[in-house]
């Protein structure tokens, strides 16, 4: 006999990093380098050491051969369950956990692929368990601003805010919606305020995109085929639902055709009739000043699960995220993997150049020539440096190609760029396949192939 398993995990890898397409542009979003590993690498290690052994990967078809291909040289200690989902379908997060939705036969923690914390997840997991919570979500205090400056045009990006409301006694989360949906002022309703008297409305807490879910909420999202978003759609739906008490039972008898077709919430939430009386029998409340019943006797019940302030979390979704996280990544690597080993330099690199500081890492097959220079850089897979050139304070992606006499300073470069000789480069972003033609000089510019970029 074999029992289900508590949580099933699922990573959504299906985003096409709209917010940076200019780095994503012919990339699989969650296969951007981030130090020594792909960005999705990090949260399924993260989901490793939880002491998951089985993840449901979420992709884009026409990526998924590379992907696979790139997460089996990771040496990740997972089954991953690849599903795929088609290139042309617009599906949001909820679409495509609606579409999974026949595997998924346990409750389910939801992850980001561009989510990166030193966190555990034994801290949301638990406040789930203990209140036999509907949804629980990790919500993460923003990092100090570092006024990152980030290659290309100087531009300011806008940071999207969140209103969220959190019940301070209880942690229940009551309200969740986009700050930019009100223009001056926030007005609760009535009802919440009487039923949660110790709301705190937070504007800079930053929604990690993770999410624990009873499965009842996937049978749900299922019969409503409206939510497109997890985050935008379905957990607000959810969360104003808790202000509701399911509607009376009526005397007529039961139809034959299976009541969940009802698209009523509430059939969807009923518990269990032995934790009902558990919970009556027991002295156990979770709020004071007043006399009403646990959980003031809701079915469905959200929470927030809100780490030490000194958490290390980000989400790698904007330009300035993805700078960011490279900049801190060897001085959190220990905190972010519970001490992995690092490797600065894998064994199948060639490195003849004696001037690589120990804030540099270098991917496997790449290729650094005498006479080269390199400081607090990252040179991806079969990348080839020349003679007489420097890479300072920069990314540079797989198969780049960087001739001789090259000065590249406080740059983002992608997959399979070509600089010719003699350029001089200083903040600028190179896109995917471009080539700069030798004696160029730029400084803080995009360059890409425009044609390109659209077709993305």
């Amino acid at each position: 006999m074999t029992f289900p398993v508590e949580f099933q995990a699922v990573v959504f890898a299906a985003g096409k990093g709209s917010r940076m397409s200019e780095i994503t542009a012919g990339k699989p979003k969650c296969l951007l380098p981030v130090g020594p590993k792909p960005l999705v690498w990090y949260p399924l290690y993260k989901l490793q050491t939880a002491g998951f052994s089985d993840v449901i990967l979420i992709v884009l078809e026409t990526q998924r051969a590379e992907i696979q291909s790139t997460l089996e040289r990771t040496e990740l200690d997972l089954k991953i369950d690849y599903v795929s989902i088609n290139d042309n379908e617009d599906l949001g997060t909820a679409d495509s956990l609606r579409a999974i939705s026949d595997k998924l036969k346990s409750d389910v923690l939801v992850v980001s692929c561009d989510f990166i914390s030193d966190v555990s997840l034994k801290g949301i997991l638990d406040t789930f368990r203990a209140h036999n919570a509907s949804v629980t979500s990790l919500f993460l205090y923003p990092q100090q601003s570092d006024n990152v400056v980030v290659p290309g045009p100087k531009s300011k990006y806008k940071i999207e805010r969140d209103l969220i409301g959190i019940d301070e006694q209880t942690s229940r989360l009551v309200f969740l919606a986009s700050a930019s949906d009100f223009e001056t002022e926030l007005s609760l309703p009535t009802t919440l305020l009487k039923k949660h008297t110790s709301v705190k409305i937070y504007s800079n807490l930053i929604d990690s995109h993770v999410y624990v879910l009873k499965n009842w909420v996937i049978k749900y999202l299922k019969s409503e085929e409206n939510f497109m978003s997890i985050k935008g759609e379905l957990l607000p739906h959810i969360i104003k639902k808790q202000l509701s008490k399911p509607p009376k039972p009526t005397d007529t008898k039961e139809s034959i055709v299976n009541i969940e077709d009802s698209g009523d919430i509430f059939v969807f939430a009923q518990e269990d009739e032995l934790d009902l009386e558990i919970r009556n029998a027991s002295s156990y409340n979770d709020h004071i000043g007043d006399v009403r019943p646990a959980y003031h006797n809701d079915s469905i019940r959200c929470f927030a699960y809100i780490p030490p302030k000194d958490t290390f979390g980000i989400r790698v979704n904007t330009l300035p995220s993805y700078w960011s996280v490279n900049a801190k990544i060897i001085d959190r690597w220990d905190k972010i993997t519970n001490a992995k080993e690092l490797v600065l330099q894998h064994p199948k690199a060639v490195i003849a150049s004696n001037q690589v500081d120990n804030k540099c890492i270098i991917w496997e097959g790449a290729k650094l020539n005498e006479k080269t220079s390199f400081k607090n850089s990252i040179i991806g897979a079969n990348t080839e440096i020349c003679s007489f050139s420097r890479v300072f304070n920069s990314i540079v992606m797989n198969n780049v190609t960087i001739k001789e006499k090259v000065a590249l300073e406080n740059c983002i470069v992608c997959d399979g760029v070509t600089i010719e000789s003699g350029c001089q480069i200083k903040g600028c972003l190179i896109g995917s396949q471009h080539v700069i033609s030798e004696q160029s000089e730029h400084t803080n510019e995009v360059l890409t192939d425009s044609d390109r970029l659209m077709e993305f």
